[in-house]
């Protein structure tokens, strides 16, 4: 092989081999994922809790950072400012403005959503076939988390499971299921529903 024609097999190998994308990085799925949550319209979901021996499902509305929950037992609702919880064993409900910590709490979408300013993202060590795990570490001892655990399909955006383990070490493990996005919602979808629950007692915190 003469000298030119080994340069140019040498540029040729070069040039494919930057051609290929670059690997996909934690940080950058976890971009991806917030671009997810926070696209176009709103989204609506199932999701399944499972906490210590309870399992919860219930369904969730969301768009940017307000959200509505609902659960066979309790509702919230948060307008990006103002929070309230309906508990139907004491038709109650709390009214109060949340700290981040207790918007997570509530919400663990909210995690991902604003995972830059609080965790530091790497990919699991071990990980399941058909899904990428990310591990969020907090970079604060006073966050109130150990880690969160990001589940995210192949080929998706979307988280489809967060594992969120608080300071008190108790895992929650939340199932996201029948993600449906660009949902057309209303910012009355996010205020509490005073009249469909005119007899409720309203204890308000703020």
């Amino acid at each position: 092989m003469s000298f030119l024609k080994y340069i140019l097999g040498l540029v040729m190998i070069l040039g494919s081999t930057l051609s290929l994308p670059a690997s996909e990085t934690a940080d950058g799925m976890l971009k991806k994922a917030t671009s997810a949550i926070n696209g176009a319209g709103g989204l609506t979901a199932s999701f399944t809790l499972d906490y210590g021996k309870q399992k919860i499902s219930g369904t969730l509305k969301a768009a940017g950072k307000k959200f509505t929950i609902q659960t066979s037992s309790t509702s919230t609702w948060y307008d990006g400012k103002s929070m309230w919880t309906y508990n139907g064993r004491n038709n109650e409900t709390t009214l109060m403005t949340p700290t981040a910590q207790e918007v997570a709490e509530a919400n663990p979408l909210s995690i991902v959503n604003s995972y830059s300013s609080s965790f530091t993202a790497a990919f699991a060590k071990s990980q399941t076939k058909g899904s990428k795990t990310i591990i969020l570490t907090p970079k604060s001892k006073h966050n109130g988390y150990q880690s969160v655990h990001v589940v995210i399909p192949d080929g998706s955006t979307f988280p489809s499971k967060l594992i969120v383990v608080p300071s008190s070490g108790q895992k929650v493990t939340v199932t996201i299921s029948q993600v449906k996005r660009g949902q057309k919602l209303p910012d009355i979808t996010f205020v509490y529903p005073r009249s469909k629950y005119p007899k409720a007692e309203i204890v308000d915190l703020r």
